[in-house]
């Protein structure tokens, strides 16, 4: 969202005045709010949709990682030998 100040709102609504007129001012506001809020809403929807699409994408992934990282965790178990396991030298 733009970053308006006060200065700026006070001559968007004293130009709205001289063009618009004081009878359609209050129905011309609500109508722009009425707008405004119905582009949250479909924003809104949009991000929602988004997240249900991400999170089908991301499920098979995370179970992917979850059987990687098992299958890392039992290599190594059987590559590293175990504190409790001494080696004897061979000569």
């Amino acid at each position: 969202m733009p970053d308006i100040g006060m200065l700026e709102l006070a001559l968007i609504g004293i130009v709205a005045f001289l063009v618009i007129g004081p009878e359609r001012l209050p129905s011309f506001f609500s109508e722009i709010a009425g707008f405004m809020r119905q582009g949250r809403e479909w924003i809104q929807s949009i991000k929602q949709q988004f997240d249900a699409e991400k999170q089908q994408l991301i499920q098979p992934l995370n179970t992917i990682k979850e059987e990687l990282n098992s299958s890392v965790e039992d290599i190594k178990e059987d590559l590293i030998p175990k504190k409790e396991t001494k080696l004897e030298p061979t000569d």
